[in-house]
């Protein structure tokens, strides 16, 4: 129930929730949720590799694939946050960025979710899409949770709270993040 409560907590009120993350990472917290992101996402994955091919095996390396890039996003992205902060004479350490890239993944747990039954519904109801409806609903979500989690808001107050980042900076460095990940994901995405 606690992780539920800081869950909510972070996605609606970020920046009181990232003001202690300076003094504690909190990073259980953090591994909990992006451990139910990465299930989520890789339940998403396994899903649509398994109905498209009929092949448990694909579905399982999707699953597997997905699971590993969801944690290894959230160490990169940490990584990314704190050297720019370091770089713009930030004071936090790598596990507080580690602490609120984490929590800011919370808002992708709920489009993650949202994406699962999406991709049931693309594969098993609406598997001829000529508009590509549920691709760009799909995508849409995945934009939305980023900017709202990481690399979005919740990552701005992470490095205004957790890495002592003067606003301007801390919006900048967030800004560019998230305006180049969302890049790579509309680039990279099938709606397109």
């Amino acid at each position: 129930m606690y992780y539920l409560q800081r869950m909510f907590q972070v996605l609606v009120d970020p920046d009181y929730t990232t003001a202690s993350l300076y003094d504690s990472p909190r990073l259980g917290e953090a591994f909990v949720v992006v451990s139910v992101y990465a299930f989520f996402t890789s339940l998403d994955s396994f899903l649509s590799g398994y109905l498209r091919t009929d092949t448990v095996s694909v579905g399982l390396i999707s699953f597997f694939v997905s699971t590993l890039t969801t944690f290894l996003r959230w160490v990169v992205l940490a990584m990314l946050f704190h050297i720019a902060a370091e770089l713009l004479g930030g004071l936090g350490e790598l596990p507080n960025a580690l602490g609120f890239v984490g929590l800011g993944m919370a808002p992708m747990i709920f489009t993650s979710i949202i994406s699962c039954v999406l991709t049931v519904l693309a594969v098993l109801v609406y598997y001829n899409d000529p508009d590509k409806l549920i691709p760009k609903a799909q995508l849409g979500l995945d934009l939305i949770g980023m900017a709202w989690g990481t690399p979005g808001i919740i990552c701005y107050f992470g490095m205004k709270n957790a890495e002592k980042l003067h606003p301007l900076k801390a919006i900048l460095v967030t800004l560019v993040l998230f305006l180049a990940l969302g890049a790579y994901l509309v680039l990279s995405s099938d709606a397109i």
